[in-house]
């Protein structure tokens, strides 16, 4: 009974934290010469349902293509900056949290040990969607076809998924973050609008609704190796600096970007 009990409590475990988006919360209309808040959390839309206390990378990338990390504050268990929008075009946070390991013998199953790694981009158009595109070919991305200005309903939004710069199969959804409204307000829509698996890593779907729309693939790489942990393991099972060998890299990346009506 032990046993089952602790196969359902993983199950449950995997899957919640499924559910999660790493993506940002920004105002819908921007223009040049301005600043803007952003809120970057990890959880569904209008709230953190797990805190969010640093990213490995968060970059802001110009519509030239000059990037520079971003400044950040704790913010309602999330993470909350400024940004500078001296040009037109469209700005990209490029975004990475904390790696970490994963083993279901920690909760008293079978499996093979993976490696998650979570990556996000942030599509911020600002009076044009020049530079959308943007991608620097590292870990798992999701790179758009669909330019994201002027994005309405009924339209269709097509992107594929790249691994180290090459499609890459796996698994999509497509979700509204929150519904149009002033920046920060909470909403709480977490109906999935759209999913599917691909072999190539291209997706499609009709953009149904206005909001704010977060798009999550998930992959696997079958590819074993040992990585040395940048910081201590919350629930203790293992410390920062412990070198640990895994079967797998189950990385996950999210594109955010808003659609009027």
């Amino acid at each position: 009974m032990r046993r089952e009990l602790l196969i359902i409590a993983f199950v449950m475990l995997i899957s919640l934290a499924s559910c999660h988006s790493l993506y940002a919360e920004f105002p819908q209309k921007l223009s040049a010469n301005s600043q803007a808040k952003i809120w970057i959390a990890y959880g569904h839309g209008g709230s953190a349902e797990s805190d969010l206390e640093s990213l490995q990378k968060a970059d802001l990338i110009t519509p030239s293509g000059d990037a520079s990390a971003i400044q950040l504050e704790p913010y309602k268990s999330g993470l909350l900056g400024s940004i500078s929008l001296s040009e037109k075009g469209c700005y990209l946070l490029d975004l990475q949290a904390e790696t970490a390991l994963f083993d279901p013998t920690w909760y008293g199953s079978s499996g093979y040990r993976s490696l998650i790694e979570k990556y996000a981009h942030v599509l911020i158009p600002v009076e044009s969607g020049n530079g959308y595109s943007w991608s620097d070919g590292e870990g798992l991305e999701i790179v758009p076809k669909t330019d994201p200005y002027g994005l309405k309903s009924g339209e269709k939004f097509s992107a594929t998924a790249m691994w180290n710069g090459k499609p890459i199969a796996g698994s999509f959804s497509a979700t509204i973050a929150r519904l149009p409204d002033d920046v920060l307000v909470i909403q709480h829509s977490q109906q999935t609008e759209a999913e599917g698996t691909c072999s190539d890593g291209s997706m499609s779907f009709e953009i149904d609704k206005p909001g704010l729309w977060v798009v999550s693939f998930d992959a696997t790489i079958d590819e074993p190796g040992s990585w040395t942990a940048s910081s201590d393991d919350p629930k203790g099972h293992y410390k920062k600096g412990d070198k640990l060998q895994y079967d797998s890299i189950a990385p996950t990346a999210f594109l955010t970007f808003w659609a009027g009506l």
